[in-house]
């Protein structure tokens, strides 16, 4: 009897084993014996398109948006893990990707693994420098590229140390830098900056934690790979941490960056480095705390100042405050002064006033001649010792001319397609003049809606509706500028005169022909 009941005992325990062995086969591989049975450089399904519901950041993306996103938590989603002479790439589990070059002067680019070609798309990548793996002195920068076919690509890349950005193009003969510029937003090594390319055609806007740094146009290359880019300038070791990487469908510049200033200039700190200098016809500098100024001293003569940065910059705003300090200026006599824009060497463009004659001349410089292309009369333009408001609006070959938020012309011009942006001052026949530029500020291009008039009469009235008056109206041929539309869109706010007094007209394309679309404008009330 004892023994039948061992025999019992021995045969329930060992059923007891096999069954649950045979539940742990049922259950598969552990997620590393997963990862080794996929190869590193071949992605997963999930890998090439992990859609996220909402990026971290706030921005709400619906998941048929997102192309691809890693968060680099997993290492089977396929990126290399190698090591080189110079450099060495792979996974910091279980939150980041990191390149490390261990030598100066030198570069390294890991593309996505699924190695997919994207041509329009928003793309945006976190990433920092380590710097306890990183030597104490010496430069770097690290970023994103785009675009990629061999060695043919786009890249946005930031120094931490430096606070300075670099939009690169790779040839297969060279890397050369497209434009650059300072953002003190840039953080310091060890917290994360999020980068972030919005790529449209030729058109790519740049953004740094949020904020638009400037934009680009190049129309080389339509499509290709994106990945990261470390470069080594004089530091002797250097180790960036790639946090996560997101690819969605093009979804343009974030709005409430849209009028984020790429550069601005109050004139409030002589720090921001515009230069001080006194020559034999001239002189430049501060006026602390609120104006820079340039004097000329003799009459036919012109000079130049610029961004002190000497970035490069094609379709953009630019505005600039500025007016004739008087008391400084000889009593008879005529002069100009006002922006320039798109200069390399002795190329640019200028769009100038005269505050004593009220004309306006939009210039062109060449090696050999200063031309007008452009001029006319605005009895808007305000006397000396009260500051105008001059803007330009610069897109490819079209630029767009306002004077006190009013359009004084349009030009089509397509010589010089970027450039640098400073400031004009010209004497006529006056013995000495003194022009103080209040403000400078430069961004993305929001272009000017222009209308031309088709109807015969259109009246223009007090409110948006018929049953307000009508105490004056325009003729064929008349161009009036839309600044603002009623919330069902049949009435357009325009301002008609110089003194920017507003008036509403009839929305129809029968009586109207506008240069953009209309559904951009702010919506206001009567």
């Amino acid at each position: 009897m004892t023994k039948k009941i061992y025999d019992r005992y021995f045969w329930l325990t060992l059923l007891l084993v096999v069954s649950l062995l045979l539940s742990s086969c049922s259950l598969g591989t552990t997620p590393n014996e997963q990862a080794t049975e996929s190869s590193p450089l071949t992605p997963t399904e999930e890998a090439v398109s992990t859609p996220t519901p909402e990026h971290d950041h706030g921005t709400t993306v619906a998941d048929d948006d997102v192309l691809y996103h890693d968060d680099f938590a997993n290492p089977a989603t396929g990126w290399p893990e190698e090591k080189f002479d110079n450099f060495f790439i792979g996974y910091h589990e279980p939150e980041y990707y990191h390149v490390e070059i261990t030598s100066p002067n030198y570069k390294t680019t890991v593309f996505e693994p699924g190695k997919q070609s994207y041509g329009d798309a928003t793309i945006e990548v976190k990433a920092f420098t380590a710097s306890s793996r990183t030597a104490e002195t010496g430069d770097f920068s690290f970023g994103v590229v785009f675009r990629r076919s061999g060695d043919q690509y786009y890249a946005f890349v930031i120094s931490q140390r430096t606070k300075k950005w670099y939009v690169l193009k790779s040839t297969p003969t060279a890397l050369t830098i497209l434009v650059e510029g300072t953002d003190e937003g840039i953080h310091d090594p060890d917290v994360e900056d999020l980068l972030r390319v919005d790529a449209q055609g030729a058109n790519f806007t740049f953004s740094i934690n949020g904020k638009v740094v400037n934009q680009v146009t190049d129309a080389d290359y339509a499509s290709g790979e994106v990945g990261f880019f470390v470069q080594s300038f004089d530091v002797t070791a250097v180790h960036i941490h790639f946090e996560d990487l997101m690819i969605r469908k093009y979804d343009g510049p974030a709005s409430s960056d849209s009028d984020a200033a790429l550069y601005h200039d109050d004139f409030a700190n002589p720090a921001t480095g515009w230069p001080e200098e006194k020559f034999d016809n001239f002189f430049i500098g501060y006026h602390e705390p609120e104006y820079y100024h340039v004097e000329i001293t003799s009459p036919n003569y012109k000079t130049t100042v610029f961004e002190p940065g000497k970035q490069s910059y094609g379709d953009v705003t630019i505005e600039v405050k500025a007016f004739t300090a008087s008391s400084r200026t000889a009593e008879t006599g005529d002069f100009s002064f006002g922006v320039v824009f798109r200069r390399s060497g002795d190329q640019y463009y200028a769009f100038v006033i005269s505050q004593r004659t009220k004309k306006w001349y939009v210039l062109k410089s060449t090696p050999t001649a200063l031309t007008v292309l452009m001029e006319g009369t605005d009895e808007g333009i305000h006397d000396p010792d009260v500051e105008d408001l001059l803007r330009v609006d610069a897109q490819g070959a079209s630029f767009t001319f306002s004077i006190n938020d009013k359009v004084v012309s349009q030009l089509t011009d397509a010589d010089y397609a970027s450039g640098e942006v400073g400031f004009f001052v010209q004497s006529f026949d006056v013995t000495a003049v003194h022009i103080h530029f209040e403000e400078i500020t430069i961004k993305p291009l929001k272009l000017v809606v222009i209308c031309d008039v088709r109807a015969q009469v259109l009246h223009v009235r007090s409110g948006p509706g018929t049953e307000y008056s009508s105490p004056v109206y325009l003729k064929s041929g008349e161009t009036v500028q839309p600044i603002g539309r009623s919330a069902d869109g049949d009435w357009l706010l325009i301002a008609v005169d110089a003194d920017n007094n507003k008036s509403w007209v009839y929305s129809s394309a029968q009586y109207l022909t506008c240069n953009e679309p209309l559904d951009g404008l702010p919506i206001e009330s009567p």
